[in-house]
């Protein structure tokens, strides 16, 4: 079952990025979201007059999934729209959870691999410290963080099908996750209400636990990476019952969108 289950998502993942060059790819996935990082510490260094970037560096590195993670899976209903495979789809009497999780697998790979670049580079170019940091859970946050932000992305997916305007909303999150999550300034700045609803979005918890974890509080850390798990969790559920609701209502009405 585990490897139909793999051979599904790869095959799922060719059919998205056969049309690139793997030098191409790479540099959409890595080398562009790293320019973006650098960017957005330097505007940090100018802003808050400081030489200690760490906070920045872990935010930032976190957020370069949004191109695989927003970007890439927030289309998957559309691109299934315009590639003539969504009438299948929903026909399918198959579960269509094992279809869900698939499309995730590799935009979460791919979301790692740019947050660990985002990282090393951060490190090199920023003089962030890994020294004294337990490096285990370092790659246990940032795969707990991409796996979140996937199923969060698989989420925002789903409106696809429910409206004709998913580059406005894609674009939208994205600046959504820059202004809650803590990567850009701390959670606690924000008014009440914003408080609230950074602690709804996908990575708050990972990285406030990455900061964490660079104090040296592994107690907090753990408890923020179980919160961040279960966020990802309640995503992935909501994407799972919106989809079947969604496809009912394709099967009653006799079309594939809600729009």
């Amino acid at each position: 079952m585990i490897r139909r289950f793999w051979d599904q998502a790869y095959l799922y993942h060719k059919g998205r990025s056969a049309a690139f060059e793997a030098e191409e790819f790479v540099l959409m996935q890595i080398g562009y979201p790293l320019i973006t990082l650098i960017f957005y510490c330097l505007i940090a260094t100018f802003s808050f007059n400081t030489s200690n970037l760490t906070n920045w560096v872990i935010g930032n590195a976190f957020l370069l999934c949004t191109n695989a993670c927003i970007f890439g899976l927030g289309r998957v209903f559309v691109n299934e729209r315009y590639c003539g495979r969504l009438r299948s789809i929903i026909a399918s009497p198959c579960s269509k959870m094992s279809l869900i999780l698939a499309s995730g697998v590799f935009p979460a790979l791919f979301a790692v691999c740019s947050s660990v670049c985002g990282l090393v580079v951060g490190s090199l170019v920023f003089g962030v410290d890994f020294s004294g940091v337990n490096m285990p859970l370092v790659v246990l946050a940032i795969i707990i963080a991409m796996i979140s932000a996937a199923s969060f992305g698989l989420f925002i997916s789903v409106f696809g099908l429910m409206t004709d305007s998913m580059h406005l909303i894609l674009n939208v999150v994205s600046y959504l996750l820059m202004i809650f999550t803590g990567a850009e300034f701390p959670v606690s700045h924000l008014p009440l209400a914003g408080q609230v609803i950074a602690q709804m979005m996908p990575l708050t918890k990972a990285i406030a636990a990455m900061d964490k974890l660079f104090e040296g509080d592994i107690k907090e850390f753990y408890v923020l990476i179980a919160a961040e798990i279960l966020t990802g969790t309640v995503y992935a559920l909501l994407t799972y019952f919106i989809f079947g609701f969604a496809e009912r209502v394709a099967r009653k009405n006799g079309k594939f969108d809600m729009f």
